[in-house]
């Protein structure tokens, strides 16, 4: 009776409220998200935390509101939690509040046969979030399952109306996905990776603190992150990860850094003698470029070649600095500085 019920009321209003919404130029996200509920902590969050406003905050708009357990920042945020919350903040975008769970009810249910609804009427487009109400439909202990970072991405793209999501940032690319949904969020400021070169790791899980530094920088603005990546050409180029590990206690950064740094050594010094650069080139050590670009790196890292790993025995010095021409439309000798970016 419940579904039905909340079926019409959906359909009813769906294609009404939605549209005003787009075609209101001076949208105030925070009129639909009012600070209503007063804080009443939680056992496992702490104010020195680096989520604590986050968690603070969803509280007070009544996005999130903890489990028995506490807060639980660290916990892995699950299928049926991505369900309630997105339905939530798109209720209460659209005016509306969804009705709690009746008797028999799962505690996920008026939120999944909400957003059904809203994709059954056209009113959201298509994401992660449709399996994840097929996959609740025949199997309801999926809403214990955990949710990747992708998964959210998606669906939070998806519930929030574009003039919710102004670029606050120009990055074209990301190092480890093309996923359009991500660039959105990241762009405007929603996002900003898993550390400097704004890695994305579309699998990995998602905890409860990362959702709610999200939500927050939906709900509140001023919160968004402004980001310039780190450069990772150098990562693509060599084929590497940052966590690469190239000898050992040698990551992929270190590593390429030094590589670059003998590059424009050698780079400049031919330059200056009116030499183009050429790797077998015989400078006045007797040595070509190669060997001596190979040598001084492995001296600045105080390494040596037979202790490499299988990261380090499959780099092809050649190849890897044709390729970062090629990404960064020149050769590190016009730069004013190497260096990986690391």
């Amino acid at each position: 009776m419940i579904k039905k019920r909340l079926t019409a009321l959906v359909l009813a209003g769906v294609l009404t409220l939605t549209p005003a919404l787009a075609a209101d130029s001076n949208y105030r996200i925070m009129e639909y998200f009012p600070s209503t509920a007063e804080y009443p902590g939680y056992p496992d969050v702490a104010e020195g935390d680096w989520f604590y406003e986050n968690a603070k905050l969803c509280y007070e708009v009544g996005l999130m509101t903890g489990t028995e357990a506490g807060f639980e920042p660290a916990g892995r945020f699950s299928q049926g939690e991505i369900v309630v919350i997105l339905a939530r903040m798109h209720a209460r975008l659209n005016g509306r509040e969804l009705p709690q769970p009746g008797p028999g009810d799962p505690w996920y249910g008026p939120a999944a046969e909400y957003l059904t609804a809203q994709f059954q009427a056209g009113a959201l487009p298509s994401s992660y979030l449709i399996g994840t109400l097929d996959q609740l439909a025949v199997m309801p202990e999926y809403a214990g399952y955990g949710c990747t970072r992708a998964g959210f991405a998606s669906s939070l793209a998806s519930v929030v109306p574009d003039q919710l999501l102004t670029p606050i940032n120009a990055i074209e690319r990301l190092p480890d996905t093309d996923d359009e949904d991500a660039l959105r969020l990241y762009n405007a400021g929603i996002l900003t990776g898993t550390d400097d070169y704004g890695t994305f790791h579309a699998d990995g899980a998602l905890t409860r603190a990362e959702v709610a530094a999200m939500l927050s920088r939906v709900v509140r603005p001023e919160l968004r992150m402004h980001f310039v990546p780190a450069d990772y050409s150098p990562f693509a180029a060599a084929g590497m990860t940052p966590e690469t590990e190239v000898f050992p206690g040698v990551s992929a950064g270190a590593f390429l850094n030094a590589v670059n740094g003998a590059i424009y050594n050698y780079e400049v010094s031919l330059r200056r003698a009116g030499v183009e650069f050429n790797w077998h080139y015989v400078d006045v050590d007797e040595k070509t470029v190669l060997d001596g670009v190979k040598e001084q790196t492995l001296s600045n890292l105080g390494v040596s070649a037979e202790a490499g790993t299988e990261a380090y025995r499959d780099f092809d010095y050649q190849v890897y600095y044709s390729r970062l021409i090629d990404l960064m439309g020149g050769p590190l000798g016009a730069e004013e500085a190497p260096g990986a970016g690391a």
